[in-house]
């Protein structure tokens, strides 16, 4: 069995300001960055290496997933490991939306639907798991992306907090929660 582990971005200025972000991005704040040191700080106390690193290519995870390897592993973006497109819902308020589930809500403002999310993100992790010598794997993304990437797994699961780490098993195209 592989391991996957999937690793939300820290926090950033505009999860502070309670902004919808999706494809936007905003800085890493400095509890995001520590955020980030801390997971790598775990993997380590837990001797965790990787034998491969991606990351959605939005600025916030791409410099949380640099934070967790360090100059130790080159890190690969994937565009499909992005955040919900929300459209023009993108730099508004979250007070301002229903809530969730979403489903398709966004698609009238331009965005794409929960299904093509989920869709998207399975796709993508599934075809990573699937290469040749992928036995240990970061992959950094965001919090709506992981949220839809765990309810396909496990059939629910909550939104993760900012620097959250979601552990995976993956074995003959099959993905299984290991730990949260």
């Amino acid at each position: 069995m592989a391991d996957l582990y999937l690793v939300r971005h820290g926090q950033t200025e505009l999860n502070v300001q309670n902004i919808l972000q999706g494809w936007q991005d905003s800085p890493l704040t400095e509890r995001g960055r520590e955020q980030a040191l801390a997971t790598r700080a775990a993997f380590e106390a837990r001797g965790i290496s990787f034998d491969h690193a991606y990351t959605s290519p939005l600025g916030r995870a791409r410099h949380t997933a640099e934070l967790i390897v360090g100059e130790n592993l080159p890190i690969e973006p994937v565009d499909d490991l992005r955040e919900w497109r929300l459209g023009t819902l993108e730099g508004t308020s979250n007070r301002d939306m229903p809530p969730q589930p979403w489903g398709d809500y966004p698609v009238a403002f331009g965005g794409e639907s929960e299904g093509d999310l989920r869709a998207r993100m399975v796709a993508a992790l599934s075809r990573i798991m699937a290469r040749p010598q992928h036995d240990r794997v970061l992959a950094v993304s965001h919090g709506s992306a992981c949220q839809e990437f765990l309810r396909c797994v496990t059939g629910g699961g909550e939104q993760p907090d900012n620097g959250a780490v979601l552990h995976f098993g993956y074995c003959d195209g099959a993905f299984s929660l290991l730990d949260w």
